[in-house]
């Protein structure tokens, strides 16, 4: 493995960021689609959420979530650059995820996300995206995806 140089940890950092502010935002799921690659993989199932195997499904999964949710805020930290083999780079961090939904309920986690990075067009796009919990989680994760 290569050292990450740090043009790239840099864009990782901003990638995970803006993915942050577009979740935050519960307007347009674009912004946070397109940080996507085509294929991307999201698995959120350690937090007993889905696995999505594809954008297409990551729309469908944000949809409900901008559907359901009145609020977010995520704040991210302790960025570390985990590999990089000049091709594809990893980058975690940790985050603590609020959410309040239309219904009255609430979310708050504290978890790690996982980010793997490809270069397409100029632009890094995350092909996988993983979140793990750093802390207990609440009882029931339902409400963030518009199923409570």
């Amino acid at each position: 493995m290569t050292q990450m140089p740090e043009n790239v940890r840099t864009e990782l950092e901003r990638l995970m960021t803006d993915y942050c502010y577009a979740v935050d935002g519960l307007q347009d799921v674009q912004p946070l689609l397109d940080i996507f690659t085509d294929d991307a993989v999201a698995d959120f199932s350690a937090i007993g959420l889905p696995l999505m195997n594809d954008k297409g499904a990551i729309k469908e999964f944000f949809d409900g979530v901008f559907e359901s949710m009145t609020h977010h805020f995520h704040t991210i930290s302790n960025f570390r650059p985990e590999s990089y083999d000049g091709s594809v780079a990893v980058m975690t961090a940790y985050v603590i995820g609020m959410g309040h939904a239309a219904d009255g309920n609430s979310v708050e986690v504290q978890v790690k996300y996982r980010f793997e990075c490809v270069e397409q067009d100029g632009n890094w796009k995350c092909r996988h995206y993983t979140i793990t919990p750093m802390m207990p989680l609440p009882g029931s994760l339902d409400t963030i995806h518009g199923e409570a």
